[in-house]
């Protein structure tokens, strides 16, 4: 009797510790911002033969998060680069791109094309999960780039429009930053509890997610994935498959990531057209990092 009664109080005075049910996702409020910093290096080493050629981008950037609208299962958010840096190092050529955006260089192209890239907002549905189901705008900001690059009408204008339509049109940019987003279950979760989703497009990876611990103020989940990378261009062509794996600590209030880390390790095949039927055995390492810098809420 006496133990019964004191698994009862127990049970009175902390029942989440026998229940520990968590309902995960966003609760965002119209008129939250979110600025984030994003770093990327990604090495890509393609070897032949005793020859070795290794590619490095380096990718930098701001980026705003605004919620313009909050419905019961989905959010609006304004989203636009305040700042771009990107370089890229070839081991056999040296430096290929060296470009600050946000400080474009009087007389240099490239800086004052990438430069239009900034301050336009481009916008995002997203689902209380994560998973962006629409994005707009990403045309808009193409045109903008292309008109600020002063190409006349023609093939050259079309090849800028097709290379960046893969980086910075709405569907790259959803497959791109849904990577940041898309990381909660569906149902209530215990610690230690598991769920999965699928990631489509140029990276395939099927996740599976689990909740490593909870505070007042921060949940902290990891991810484990099976990756599928793969490119089909006229220039080159790319399959490799590997693993990744991620780790956030998100706010536990509003659900936006504070800290986010994403590696990953491939490896596969390679061709160019230059060498044509070649295949180049290919490695890619690569790791992303995301870190909140600044939040506040306007009116």
């Amino acid at each position: 009797m006496e133990k019964t009664l004191y698994r009862l109080l127990i049970f009175i005075c902390f029942p989440g510790v026998l229940t520990a049910q968590n309902t995960l996702g966003y609760e965002l409020r119209k008129g939250d911002v979110f600025t984030i910093e994003q770093k990327a290096e990604q090495l890509i080493t393609q070897s032949l033969d005793d020859a070795t050629h290794e590619l490095t981008n380096r990718v930098s950037g701001v980026i705003e998060f605004r919620v313009v609208e909050q419905n019961d299962s989905t959010y609006l958010l304004d989203f636009m680069f305040n700042d771009l840096i990107f370089k890229i190092e070839s081991s056999l050529q040296g430096v290929l791109l060296d470009v600050h955006a946000g400080e474009p260089k009087t007389g240099d192209a490239q800086s004052g094309i990438f430069n239009a890239l900034l301050n336009t907002p481009v916008q995002m549905k997203l689902s209380r999960q994560g998973k962006i189901l629409e994005v707009t705008g990403g045309d808009q900001l193409i045109s903008r780039v292309i008109e600020q690059s002063g190409l006349p009408e023609g093939f050259s204008r079309n090849v800028m429009k097709k290379s960046l339509e893969q980086q910075y049109g709405s569907a790259a940019l959803a497959e791109s930053y849904e990577q940041m987003t898309y990381f909660y279950p569906k149902k209530a979760v215990r610690r230690n509890d598991q769920w999965s989703n699928r990631f489509e497009g140029k990276l395939e990876a099927l996740t599976t997610w689990k909740l490593d611990s909870l505070t007042s103020q921060r949940t902290y989940i990891s991810g484990k994935a099976n990756i599928v990378m793969k490119t089909d261009e006229p220039s080159n062509s790319m399959r490799l498959e590997g693993k990744q794996q991620t780790s956030v600590v998100a706010d536990r209030k509003s659900g936006f990531i504070r800290e986010m880390s994403v590696r990953s390790d491939a490896k596969g095949i390679s061709t160019s057209a230059q060498m044509g039927a070649v295949e180049i055995p290919t490695t890619v390492n690569s790791i992303v990092t995301y870190r909140l810098i600044a939040q506040k809420h306007v009116q």
